[in-house]
């Protein structure tokens, strides 16, 4: 075999090796659970984000007056009317009405995590789909970053994701991974043997909006 023929044999053995290695390794990747969650994450991003879907709407700047849990807040401006806001983007454990014990339980350490981090702290929200009696859904941040954070770190609630396709893909994919760390440690609403009814308490009917001051 002359030295040209031997040189193309190396070549494409060398080739061969090459696509092996590649598709093995693109094999092994996919098995890795890690790899596929954020193959999975990327894809659905793609097929529901939707960034100017709230563009339009304007923020407020306010002070958080009282929290009712983990799902609702008021929150007042500083002209003197005072809402109330559903925390979009999240579900936790609600105190609105009566459920399983687990329920009552975590929704009072939601609420006492709540009061302990923004009681009395001044915010900035969104108020989406406000009512005549001035209660909604909102968006909350709060020292530059969403509230929705904070209540996944401490796994005193779960992400509702067909409220968060407006964020960027950054803020969503920190927030999809704080909630499965917050799963894996197994803190609050992720510990084993919970009996917690996710049912949305709707404060709305029950509770009456302060009067401005």
């Amino acid at each position: 075999m002359s030295e040209q023929a031997r040189g193309g044999v190396v070549k494409k053995v060398f080739l061969w090796l090459l696509f092996i290695g590649l598709v093995g390794g693109g094999w092994w990747a996919w098995q890795q659970p890690e790899i596929r969650q954020k193959v999975e994450d990327y894809r659905w991003y793609q097929e529901n984000a939707d960034p100017e879907l709230y563009q339009s709407v304007q923020w407020w700047d306010g002070e958080i007056v009282k929290v009712l849990d983990g799902n609702w807040v008021y929150v007042k401006i500083q002209e003197g009317f005072v809402y109330a806001l559903r925390i979009r983007g999240l579900e936790a454990p609600t105190l609105a009405v009566r459920l399983s014990d687990d329920t009552l339980e975590l929704g009072q350490q939601a609420k006492a995590f709540l009061e302990e981090l923004i009681l009395k702290k001044p915010v900035r929200f969104q108020s989406i789909e406000m009512s005549d009696i001035r209660y909604g859904h909102g968006y909350v941040e709060f020292e530059g970053r969403t509230l929705v954070m904070d209540m996944i770190e401490s796994g005193l609630a779960r992400l509702k994701r067909s409220e968060l396709t407006h964020l960027k893909r950054e803020t969503l994919f920190a927030l999809l991974d704080a909630e499965r760390k917050a799963q894996a440690d197994g803190l609050g609403v992720w510990a084993e043997g919970l009996d917690i009814n996710w049912t949305v308490g709707d404060y709305s009917e029950t509770e009456v909006v302060p009067a401005a001051e």
